[in-house]
């Protein structure tokens, strides 16, 4: 197993951060903070002609046919410009309609129709076929289409089956968040794990999106250790700043690899496909929270503040 990237997976790379970089900037996302939603339209569109919500789907379902690592890079360049709106869900309802017969279905979510991610706060949440109990909604705004998912199956359903769908407070101003009650709902399409294991390719895209958050915030904490001068001296040369600085290098290198190795495991089929993919959101979970604990630490007074980025991560 080779876990250096391609020149294929350099392309997507380079690509899809310069596309973030010119039509997703951080900037843009504060925007977004004061509207009604939190998904650019223009630039969703525009991934979706790029073929991102398409790119790990087999040519033999309308997709790119490009591998679960090819989407963890992509994942990873999303999470380190702070993109937002319902990416991961989009990607893997996507899958579902394709691996659960409904091509068409498949087709308009490739083409850009958003999907939401349902959290079920009941287990088991799929019964006789139906999904039945409360659940959360991440980013339901602008989206007629929820992704449900367990270890053993995953369904897509219609938004409007829902019932009690309500605005919630949140603490991520970048995630609409809401709350809903599902009664016996048919899903659009279902898929088991058997055929394809969503809920274990979710985990490890989250993981590259924790892995793209840890670089993001070891940028960050290097940048202002090297640029801010107090007594004449860089803070950079003390230790209590150098050694989280380091720490964060080393997580976010492990991070990485766990997750590139985790997508290679899942493709590969490998029979420690789900230990590799747990192994993964955990890895890159811990690291992403101990990071963004020590950048605004390093950052000081100013790393609290709203008009910051730190905080944001």
């Amino acid at each position: 197993m080779d876990l250096r990237p391609t020149p294929e997976q350099l392309e997507i790379i380079d690509s899809s951060a310069a596309f973030l970089r010119d039509r997703l900037p951080i900037t843009r996302t504060r925007e977004l903070f004061d509207t009604r939603s939190n998904v650019d339209d223009d630039a969703w569109g525009a991934a979706a002609e790029l073929g991102w919500f398409a790119l790990g789907l087999p040519e033999s379902h309308g997709g790119i046919g490009c591998g679960l690592a090819d989407e963890a890079l992509l994942f990873r360049e999303i999470a380190r410009s702070l993109a937002t709106g319902p990416f991961l869900s989009t990607v893997l309802g996507a899958r579902v309609a394709a691996f659960g017969g409904v091509p068409s279905l498949a087709d308009s979510i490739a083409a850009g129709r958003r999907v939401a991610l349902a959290v079920p706060l009941s287990d088991p949440c799929f019964v006789g076929g139906r999904i039945g109990g409360p659940m959360h909604v991440l980013d339901p705004i602008d989206a007629d289409l929820v992704l449900v998912a367990s270890p053993t199956q995953a369904a897509v359903v219609d938004m409007a089956a829902l019932d009690d769908l309500s605005p919630a407070e949140g603490f991520d101003v970048g995630t609409r968040l809401a709350q809903a009650t599902a009664r016996s709902v048919v899903p659009l399409a279902t898929v088991e794990t058997s055929v394809d294991a969503v809920q274990r390719r979710g985990q490890v895209l989250a993981a590259a999106m924790l892995t793209g958050i840890v670089e993001s915030l070891l940028a960050l904490a290097v940048e202002h250790a090297t640029t801010r001068v107090q007594f004449d001296r860089p803070i950079g040369v003390h230790q209590a700043i150098k050694h989280p600085c380091a720490d964060m290098a080393i997580s976010a290198r492990l991070a990485y690899a766990q997750s590139v190795f985790a997508a290679c495991a899942v493709d590969e089929a490998r029979s420690d496909a789900e230990l590799q993919a747990l192994s993964a959101h955990v890895v890159a979970a811990r690291a992403a929270q101990r990071a963004a604990g020590a950048t605004i630490q390093i950052h000081g007074g100013m790393g609290v503040t709203f008009e910051h980025d730190a905080h944001l991560y």
